[in-house]
């Protein structure tokens, strides 16, 4: 894969297949909760939205393995139903990207593909044709390139930062930026994220990438890599 392609590219597979083991996993398993909280409409019943809250604990190491599978456990009734129950459809999709999410080595795009046919399978319920129903399926995984271009940033082009950027004032409103986010999508905040970019400049950041990243229209969730790169998150 060229660096064009990655920023072009509509199929996360490909682009987690590219990415491989230079992804940490704990970006990995932040990518898969995005995806999840995406879909969050989709999620059959509230222990599912539970079982996210949890992984995304788990990936900040602020849950163990215990908690874990509370999350496979939570998803496991709707991913033992197969597909061809018409009225569980969307819960065997939905459901299913919350077991895979729940799993201790995690498939990422398991869950990614779960999280689009769950689209796909809502705009079915919804009286949409086949083409409709594809374009859905699509729209959802050009989505989630998003997201995963947000959380990993650009493997071509690694950034660094100078220290004496990384004054008290920066550090702070990049960990507001992380903390305070608009549920239940979980996106971070863009008036923050752009003041966060204000004064990231004017404390002598001069990278065009870093500064247009953050003051890009997003969306912007946790493991963003502009945020994790001024916190010291990998």
């Amino acid at each position: 894969m060229t660096e064009q392609e990655w920023l072009a590219c509509t199929d996360p597979q490909k682009m987690l297949e590219h990415l491989g083991d230079r992804a940490s996993a704990r970006k990995l398993r932040l990518f898969a909760v995005a995806c999840c909280r995406k879909i969050w409409h989709l999620l059959p019943d509230q222990a599912c939205r539970k079982a996210a809250q949890i992984a995304e604990g788990f990936a900040e190491g602020k849950a163990g393995i215990s908690p874990l599978r509370e999350v496979e456990g939570a998803g496991a009734f709707y991913h033992d139903h197969r597909e061809d129950v018409p009225e569980e459809r969307l819960g065997y999709y939905a459901g299913g990207a919350i077991f895979q999410l729940g799993q201790e080595r995690l498939a990422s795009d398991l869950v990614a593909d779960a999280a689009s046919n769950a689209v796909a399978c809502s705009t079915l319920d919804a009286g949409g044709g086949r083409l409709a129903v594809d374009a859905a399926r699509h729209g959802e995984a050009a989505a989630q390139c998003h997201l995963l271009r947000d959380i990993v940033g650009n493997p071509f082009r690694p950034i660094s930062i100078a220290p004496a950027c990384l004054t008290p004032q920066v550090v702070a409103l990049a960990q507001a930026a992380y903390d305070l986010r608009e549920m239940p999508a979980g996106t971070l905040d863009a008036f923050r994220i752009a003041v966060l970019a204000d004064a990231l400049e004017e404390a002598g950041c001069d990278n065009a990438d870093l500064l247009n990243h953050l003051r890009g229209p997003g969306p912007h969730v946790r493991g963003c890599w502009a945020v994790d790169l001024i916190l010291g998150k990998q």
